[in-house]
Formats: C-alpha cells, sequence, structure tokens
C-alpha cells in the first residue's frame, strides 16, 4: 500500500507529465497553452492575434453525448437474475437524489479530456435519507493496481486556503476493499506538507471506517487504453493525446485567418490638406504637445478648402480594399479539423462534417459514423465493470445504514447502455421477415435480433408470449422454427391445407 507521501509525488508526476497538457487544450486558457507550448511552436512565438479553437472541448462534450445522451438502463436483481422491486424502486430514488445522470455525463467528458476519472460513495446517515455518489476529477486521485486489480484509490481534496493561497488544507482519503480512511496535510500548492490532526477542520470525519465484505466504495474509470506515453500503466488515455500539434496548426491557421480580416479592412487614403487638428488641441489642451489631425468622414457641413481645384482633384480620397484569403483558410481549416476528429477516434460526419444536408439512419449512417460507434463501444465495456461494482457496493451500503428503504444486502447490479446507434425497425423487420420465411430462425432468435440487451430470461418469456399469442405449439417452433411474427400461418400450414383441399376436390370428381 502506497502512503500518502508515495500517491502525491506519484500524482504530481503524472499531473505535471500528462494531465496539464491534455488540460491547457481542453480548458483553453492562453497562460497554460503558453507554458505547455513546445519551443517555437505557435504559442510560443510572440504575436498579437492569437485564437484557440475549442476543437479538444467539443470532442469531449461530443464523447460524453454518445456515452450518456440516453441514460443508461440499470437493474436490481437477486441471485436467480429477477429483478426485486423494492430495491429497484430505491435504485431510482437514489438515482433521483443524486442527479446520477448528469453526473455520469460530467464524468464522461472531464475523463474523456483527463484521460481519468473517479467515483465515490459519500453518505451522511444522521442528515441524508439516501447515499451520495459524487465525481472526482482524472487529475485529484491516483489508482494503484495490484496483479491488473484495482486495491485502493488515493483522492486529495483541497478544504481550505489561508495566507492568499500559501497555506493549502488537503484531505487525503484512501478506498479500498472494506475500509476508508482519512487523513489531514497542511502544505502548498505544490506540496503535501505535514500531517495534522482530523479534528481541526472535520471534527466530524471518522479517521477510519470499516465496511461490511470486501468492497470497494470508489472505482477508477480510465477513458481509454492503453495509455500511449506510459505503456504497461493502468491509466487511462485522453482523448486528445498526441494531437498538440495539430491543435496548434489549427489555432495558427484560424489565427490567420482572423488577422486577414482585420487587415482586409477597408482603408481611405486621405490627403494631408484635409486633416484638421482635435478640438481639445485648439483649446490648449494637449497634454503631450505633439499636434493630432483627424478626418471626420461623417461630417454634414459643407467646409470651403481654399485651393486649385486642379490639385485637388488630383489629391482626392481613395478608398482601398484588400483581398481577405476566405475559401483559402476555411479548406486547411477543415482538413485540420477532420485530421484532429479521426485521429481521436471518431467519424467526421458526427461533428457535421461532409453531412452534405442528407439526413440518414439505419445502415447508411453506421458506415458513415462507424468509427464513433467503435470508439464508444470501447468506452462503454470500461464504464460498465465500474458502474456494476459501485453501485452494487451502493445498495448494500444503503441496506445497512437504511434498513427498510427497500435495498438489499443479497442483490447486485445490472447496467445496460442504450444503443448508440439504434434500432432501424423498418430494417429489422424485413431481415426478420425474410429469414422466418425461409424457416432459417425461431422465435428465441429472433426476439434476441431485436433486443440483443435483454437477459436470456427476458428473451425467453417473449418468445413464449409470442407462441401463446398465435396459438403455437412449442414442439413445433423447436423442429421447424416457423413462428410466425405477423399472425398468419406458416408456409408448411399452407401447403398442407392446399394438397388437402386438391384431393377432396378430385375425390368428388371421380
Amino acid at each position: 500500500m502506497l502512503t500518502a507521501e508515495e500517491a502525491w509525488r506519484r500524482l504530481t508526476d503524472h499531473r505535471e507529465k500528462y494531465y496539464r497538457y491534455s488540460d491547457a487544450v481542453y480548458a483553453g486558457e492562453k497562460a497554460q497553452l503558453q507554458a505547455t507550448g513546445e519551443p517555437r511552436s505557435f504559442w510560443r512565438r510572440k504575436g498579437k492575434c492569437r485564437i484557440h479553437v475549442p476543437i479538444a472541448a467539443d470532442i469531449c462534450s461530443t464523447a460524453s453525448d454518445l456515452l450518456f445522451g440516453e441514460e443508461p438502463t440499470i437493474e436490481v436483481v437477486d441471485a436467480r437474475e429477477n429483478v426485486v422491486k423494492d430495491a429497484q424502486d430505491r435504485m431510482e430514488e437514489i438515482r433521483r437524489m443524486n442527479g446520477f445522470h448528469a453526473t455520469l455525463c460530467e464524468a464522461a467528458e472531464s475523463g474523456a479530456a483527463l484521460g481519468d476519472c473517479y467515483l465515490k460513495c459519500v453518505w451522511d446517515a444522521d442528515n441524508a435519507t439516501g447515499p451520495g455518489i459524487m465525481l472526482v476529477q482524472g487529475d485529484s486521485g491516483w489508482p494503484e493496481y495490484a496483479l491488473g486489480q484495482l486495491c485502493a484509490i488515493h483522492i486529495f481534496s483541497v478544504v481550505d486556503t489561508e495566507g492568499g493561497g500559501r497555506d493549502v488544507w488537503r484531505t487525503h482519503e484512501v478506498y479500498e476493499p472494506g475500509r476508508i480512511t482519512t487523513e489531514l496535510f497542511r502544505g502548498s500548492a505544490e506540496t503535501l506538507g505535514e500531517r495534522q490532526e482530523l479534528g481541526i477542520l472535520l471534527p466530524d470525519i471518522e479517521p477510519v471506517v470499516e465496511l461490511p465484505g470486501r468492497e470497494m466504495l470508489a472505482v477508477h474509470i480510465p477513458n481509454m487504453r492503453p495509455n500511449r506515453r506510459f505503456r504497461g500503466t493502468m491509466l487511462g488515455r485522453s482523448d486528445v493525446e498526441g494531437l498538440r500539434g495539430l491543435m496548434d496548426a489549427l489555432d495558427e491557421a484560424y489565427s490567420s485567418w482572423i488577422r486577414d480580416i482585420r487587415l482586409g479592412k477597408a482603408r481611405q487614403l486621405i490627403p494631408a490638406e484635409y486633416l484638421r487638428r482635435t478640438p481639445e488641441e485648439i483649446f490648449g489642451e494637449n497634454p503631450r504637445g505633439v499636434p493630432t489631425f483627424e478626418f471626420d468622414e461623417d461630417v454634414e457641413t459643407l467646409a470651403a478648402i481654399d485651393a486649385d481645384p486642379e490639385k485637388v482633384g488630383g489629391g482626392a480620397i481613395t478608398s482601398v480594399q484588400f483581398d481577405i484569403r476566405a475559401e483559402e483558410h476555411h479548406k486547411t481549416c477543415q482538413n485540420l479539423i477532420v485530421q484532429i476528429v479521426q485521429a481521436a477516434g471518431y467519424a467526421p460526419q458526427t461533428f457535421g462534417i461532409d453531412i452534405q444536408g442528407m439526413a440518414q439512419s439505419g445502415t447508411a449512417l453506421h458506415i458513415r459514423e462507424k468509427r464513433s460507434f467503435s470508439t464508444t463501444a470501447k468506452k462503454q465495456a470500461y464504464w460498465k465493470d465500474a458502474l456494476e461494482r459501485l453501485l452494487t457496493a451502493v445498495c448494500h451500503l444503503d441496506a445497512r445504514l437504511w434498513p427498510g428503504a427497500g435495498s438489499g444486502a443479497d442483490t447486485h447490479v445490472h447496467v445496460r447502455f442504450a444503443d448508440v446507434l439504434g434500432t432501424d425497425l423498418s430494417e429489422m423487420s424485413q431481415a426478420m421477415q425474410l429469414l422466418w420465411q425461409a424457416q432459417a430462425v425461431s422465435a428465441e432468435t429472433r426476439v434476441q435480433m431485436l433486443h440483443p440487451d435483454w437477459t436470456a430470461k427476458q428473451r425467453a418469456a417473449e418468445a413464449a408470449r409470442i407462441r401463446e399469442e398465435y396459438g403455437v405449439g412449442k414442439a413445433q417452433d423447436v423442429r421447424d422454427g416457423a413462428v410466425p411474427v405477423t399472425g398468419e400461418k406458416d408456409a408448411g400450414a399452407k401447403a398442407g391445407e392446399g394438397a388437402a383441399e386438391r384431393l377432396q376436390s378430385s375425390s368428388a370428381t371421380s
């Protein structure tokens, strides 16, 4: 087990080498961009017109939308995989009181930006009506793994500052199986400092909390693995990892575009004879002592000029308008955005690029946005396991601290994500109709095709209802798989009836 000092040293080292670079392009602060830029890069060079294009923030926000645009389905079941109604109702209440969907969206976006995020369970049995679930940012925690298994999470949280930020009070929480320990430190923005008595600032917090069983009330959720810069670790990978060069090039191209617009503003070349001194200078209010002249292009009063007309014609006012290279800059910026989005693991069409005004669904949409769907499916694998472990532990804690509220100590949680693509019912029904006419699928297979996220029990129950509704025997369905889905008789039955009618007709004729 790492000590507080060791965990802090590893966290700050990774923050300096990794997190701050991703955070700079995600937040878009110019000071951070300058501090993290490579030597002689765009953000390290001097210049008046420097604009940051928030493509990193757009990527992370879109990643969150793809993961949790629709809230996942959470079911509380018993050992036989049957939904427990009271526990399910209690879980819905816990989700509502925590704003769980909003927390998941926030966690997915920050995790995509930094590469890691954490969720932890907190509670106040005396004042609250249930357990809480909180997000911990990736650069505030450090996961500890042993043999590929998460064995502890170290979380550092600032609780107070003094002396204009010179003194920083932090808590060090360690979540491990069956236990939570909390310590208080007083240091600075960069150092952890010395250990202090917990009761100085947090008298109501217990230094050690023993939990029933070996469950952990916190989870580490990597955005994606492997981390290309730190291969072999269990740390996650940011969506914008390795894209700083392309993003700097995009900022430079867009800044050049805006500079063209500024330089391309209309100018008027005015003869010096047409200028006049400002009123302040005329009345002696010129602190610098240097005369300043101006030309009022909006004056509505005619003024007589004592000048030769021929010379006036030769010195007329001339307007100048420079060309703006809008098309060249647009193509350059769009090409860079496409390269950045694809390198991040998403399809350009997901970001509204190259859609050409076409509304697509089903197979065409899947082909165009397959890259985005594949990336989202990979992320779901990390989220599903972590959420099931955390929510199961939350149910068991709730059953212990709030007995009678509905949660059970022998239940566990299943999490199912919504289909990112969505099911095209028209195409699915046509495919199943063709398979049924070919007598190639059973009722269970058709139900599985339509509801791939259902459990085996749910599929079996639905298949049984189909048989009952259309009066088809189970033995027949198992034998030839010809269970009609449209309410019509199967092809074999029709053929048999036709043969019987022909036989009766021929007998009557004889």
